[in-house]
């Protein structure tokens, strides 16, 4: 069995979350201790319990331990069921993207499937679902894992009750693709999100200062502004952009206290400090591809991948280390320091 210490790293949900989609993909059990140790709340929150529950229902494991607030936990995954379609309510505003991640890999390798997954769609400390579909959906496509994403109902902090279906195609062609240097945008977005009920003003005013910001480089995005309703308020302002093979995005949500035009502010000036860095990932997507890397690269004849990110974050060290306790054969190399720029190298041993 393999055993994590739940306080490595940034000691978060990740190092769970991750855990499960492995050892429901590879067989392999394992036993995590200290669960969530280095946040407010250690344990099992309601949306980590979902995500270990959802695992053991599309592997029909064994589990220990799988109650609100547990530090500790074992799981045993059996084969995956050959179920074409499930639905799984956070029954909070916990995050359906990371619950959507979770539940992707093991999937996406077995058969195709249909996920509806109920709670926060746009909520702190996680992907929007805008980034999901924009950006990390169409990224993957070129290792070759294909899903279709629809928002059915936003959902914001604090009720949550949000909705999300995806599709996910069984992953048969497994590639490797060739990242060009740096990050040269063809095309940047921006879409400017409120929900019905806040004032209209607040649209414009949030897509006005990005674009404000952007356009004083030279970048000169296409605006999108939408209203959506949602059972809590919530605004939302999303630049993300897109060259050869690699995309880029950046978000903040808004919250009382928070002027309009800080949260546009804020998102232009995260983008520009991305390009800025001539790397060719962000530091989000560059935790998040390491999954897939992984899988591609132990799938297919190229036995390595590497690419620049703009930031060196606890999450990318804490998800190269789980990946490497149950996929001894891949090495992955880390190279730089803490919150600057740096390179990641994964490849065969």
């Amino acid at each position: 069995m393999i055993n994590i210490d739940g306080s490595y790293g940034e000691g978060g949900g990740q190092l769970l979350r991750t855990a499960l989609s492995l050892s429901v993909i590879l067989q392999k059990p394992f036993r995590i201790f200290k669960i969530r140790a280095n946040r407010p709340k250690p344990g099992l929150q309601h949306q980590h319990l979902t995500c270990v529950k959802a695992l053991a229902e599309i592997s029909g494991a064994y589990v220990e331990g799988a109650k609100l607030h547990s530090q500790e936990i074992k799981f045993f995954p059996k084969k995956i069921k050959k179920k074409t379609k499930y639905i799984f309510d956070i029954k909070t505003a916990g995050s359906t993207s990371l619950l959507f991640q979770t539940l992707l890999y093991p999937l996406a390798l077995s058969h195709d499937a249909e996920v509806i997954l109920k709670g926060g769609t746009h909520v702190p400390y996680s992907p929007p679902f805008h980034y999901l579909k924009y950006v990390f959906s169409e990224v993957i496509k070129h290792f070759g894992l294909e899903v279709d994403l629809e928002i059915i109902t936003p959902g914001f902090y604090p009720k949550g009750g949000g909705e999300i279906k995806a599709k996910i195609k069984k992953w048969e062609r497994f590639s490797i693709p060739i990242f060009s240097e740096g990050f040269s945008p063809d095309k940047v977005f921006l879409i400017s999100l409120i929900t019905k009920g806040l004032p209209e003003h607040i649209l414009k005013r949030q897509a006005d200062s990005a674009n404000k910001i952007l356009k004083k480089y030279k970048i000169f995005p296409e605006i999108k502004l939408e209203k959506v309703k949602s059972v809590s308020e919530g605004t939302m302002c999303f630049v993300w952009a897109e060259d050869k093979l690699k995309r880029a995005g950046f978000t903040t949500l808004g919250k009382k206290g928070l002027p309009a035009e800080k949260v546009g502010e804020t998102t232009a000036l995260e983008f520009l400090e991305f390009l800025n860095t001539n790397t060719q990932v962000e530091e989000h997507l560059g935790d998040q591809l390491l999954i897939p890397i992984s899988i591609a690269i132990i799938n297919s004849k190229e036995n390595h991948f590497n690419y620049t990110v703009s930031k060196i974050t606890k999450h990318l060290i804490t998800q190269a280390w789980v990946i490497k306790q149950f996929i001894p054969e891949i090495e992955i190399k880390v190279i730089g320091e803490i919150g600057k720029k740096g390179k990641v190298e994964v490849y065969k041993k």
